[in-house]
């Protein structure tokens, strides 16, 4: 169930990424943050360029997946380009969440966990990284709420660490082993 789970969220946040990259337009330089919906993952600001929702009910648990990601190539070097996946269940009801990964997620169903990773180097051919956290971060919470149309959106203000988890394609050049992540309004 844990790595079904993990490699459901590389298929959406790859679909998600995929649908945005295909769209021809020219490289873009990278814009101020916008108020709307953007992530800070180390020196890089990425803005929100495309995303989808989606949710799962099972044994009266819902897990809900929304995967964020970027357009255009961008002047981020090897490092454009960038993909958000956060999962939690939503049967718990919005608040506050711990953040974690998929096996902290998946083995305790009934505590608001947040399951967030961020990629790097979507826009790219040179390779891209996946990095989340490595442990539950009790003292870094996420906010999220729910919208009027039912869309759920998350806020961390106070950076979280993530962690180099998976490397495709010999990954980014000279990413380090760990960032800080922060995030206004993904949805």
């Amino acid at each position: 169930m844990k790595k079904s789970f993990k490699i459901l969220s590389l298929l959406i946040l790859s679909s998600s990424v995929l649908i945005t990259s295909c769209k021809k337009s020219d490289p873009i330089a990278p814009a101020a943050p916008s108020g709307d919906s953007n992530w800070k993952f180390g020196d890089y600001t990425y803005i929100r360029a495309a995303s989808s929702q989606k949710s799962q009910t099972n044994d009266s648990k819902t897990l809900t997946v929304i995967a964020v990601s970027t357009a255009g190539v961008g002047t981020y070097g090897a490092f454009s380009g960038s993909g958000l996946t956060l999962s939690f269940y939503s049967n718990l009801g919005v608040g506050k969440y711990n953040l974690g990964n998929t096996e902290l997620l998946v083995s305790n169903p009934g505590t608001k966990i947040l399951d967030v990773s961020c990629t790097i180097g979507t826009a790219v051919n040179t390779g891209a990284t996946l990095y989340t956290p490595n442990a539950l971060s009790t003292d870094v919470t996420a906010d999220i709420t729910k919208d009027a149309n039912g869309q759920y959106h998350v806020a961390l203000s106070k950076p979280v660490t993530l962690f180099k988890d998976v490397v495709v394609g010999g990954g980014v050049p000279n990413a380090a082993n760990s960032y800080e992540l922060t995030i206004n309004n993904a949805y």
